[in-house]
């Protein structure tokens, strides 16, 4: 098998000289460059040793004239049946509001390490967390990698780009002043019981929107995690917690034994007043039984910070005494309920097994901002207690028997 150069127009080409495998005639095969043709010579002669070997192991793939948008949407459809629906919207959102934006009118077989690196810390990470950086490149790996295996292109150039450093995710917290605030206020709004649940059990909102009352023993004063609402196509459905680590057991406070209780009580009275009412059988439901779409969850939880930020601005025009309320994420509930743990001294342990983090160095990671404030607590709590006001002891000093001739070396 040989090759050459050859030219045609203002094109150059590589022509590979092989044998037909029935007739065992020669055959001339025209390899064009990403474009259509090489616009130099020296880039043909550069690239033709590749091409030679491919084509002597079996391997050459014909250029496609995909762009690298059509194989992103084709891999996003053809993932529409194959993860949950949430995953997938997620998906979608990257691929379609920045990845294909970014990238997508350019050749599939043209695309070099530079574009990716250029997408990644030039186009994305002025506006995406590192978090949504890295879950994009493991998208684009996925759609190469099968473009690959599909015979659309040669490799996959994305694997050679080093992704940018990953930045810690900054939140906000309530202090226990704040929530307690809140969850004043909030006992009033008809969805309270979620909103207790956030704050007092450090759970994910997928999940408590789908504890059933099955899943809770008040008995025990013990709640089980065992599923997640999700959006669906139409409606909603509920799936698997977002992993292993989240089906977990989640010791509950008494008086969040006691709100519960409460609130039974008053969905049974609602069960037996309203003809159209029908009990789902979870805790968060809404005012006919069925499950709560979390966008009015979210609504009420909005408009109960609104009211409490203007009626503190009230006090605080008037001279009165008052409170600083920051608007803070649902989500940062979570982080409150962990923050608050964890400044009260419980073990880092316990808080991640509350979370249903994956492993403690998540819980480390996340909350390493309030470790070192803790460890300055711990010194100065039992500090006077390992140290105290004694006077030094001294450590005997061991002298072996020596002879005159010995030297004593201090």
């Amino acid at each position: 098998m040989r090759g050459h150069i050859a030219q045609k127009g203002k094109k150059y080409y590589i022509v590979i000289e092989t044998k037909h495998e029935v007739t065992n005639k020669r055959v001339r095969k025209w390899i064009s460059g990403p474009d259509g043709g090489f616009d130099r010579k020296k880039d043909a002669e550069r690239a033709m040793p590749d091409i030679l070997s491919a084509f002597q192991k079996g391997k050459y793939v014909e250029p496609t004239k995909k762009t690298f948008g059509e194989i992103m949407e084709k891999w996003l459809e053809d993932k529409r049946t194959v993860v949950k629906h949430n995953t997938w919207k997620s998906y979608e959102w990257l691929v379609t509001t920045h990845i294909v934006p970014a990238l997508g009118n350019k050749k599939a077989i043209s695309l070099k390490p530079q574009d990716f690196h250029d997408l990644y810390h030039k186009t994305l990470l002025p506006k995406l967390a590192t978090g949504s950086i890295k879950k994009a490149h493991v998208l684009i790996m996925d759609a190469l990698n099968r473009a690959v295996v599909w015979g659309e292109i040669n490799q996959n150039v994305a694997m050679a780009v080093s992704l940018p450093q990953s930045k810690k995710v900054k939140f906000e917290v309530w202090d226990e002043q704040q929530l307690n605030l809140f969850l004043e206020y909030a006992a009033q709004d008809q969805y309270h019981v979620a909103f207790e649940l956030a704050a007092s059990t450090g759970m994910r909102q997928s999940e408590i929107l789908a504890v059933r009352r099955k899943d809770v023993d008040l008995n025990r004063n013990m709640l089980s995690v065992r599923q997640a609402y999700t959006l669906a196509e139409v409606g909603h459905d509920f799936d698997d917690t977002k992993n292993e680590s989240s089906l977990r057991s989640i010791a509950l406070f008494k008086n969040t034994v006691n709100m519960l209780r409460d609130h039974y009580v008053r969905i049974d009275e609602l069960s037996k007043d309203n003809p159209l009412y029908h009990d789902s059988g979870l805790v968060v439901q809404s005012g006919v039984g069925s499950p709560l779409n979390p966008r009015n969850l979210m609504r009420n939880y909005y408009l109960i910070i609104e009211k409490i930020q203007k009626e503190q601005q009230q006090l605080k025009d008037a001279g009165q005494p008052y409170i600083d309320f920051p608007r803070i994420r649902f989500h940062d509930l979570r982080h409150t309920h962990a923050t608050l743990l964890l400044k009260a001294g419980i073990h880092p342990k316990i808080v991640q097994e509350r979370l249903g983090h994956s492993s403690i160095n998540v819980t480390l990671d996340t909350y390493s901002h309030v470790l070192p404030n803790l460890q300055e607590a711990v010194l100065r709590n039992i500090g006077d207690s390992i140290t105290g006001d004694r006077k030094p002891v001294l450590a005997p000093v061991l002298v072996e028997e020596s002879t005159p001739n010995d030297t004593l070396v201090e």
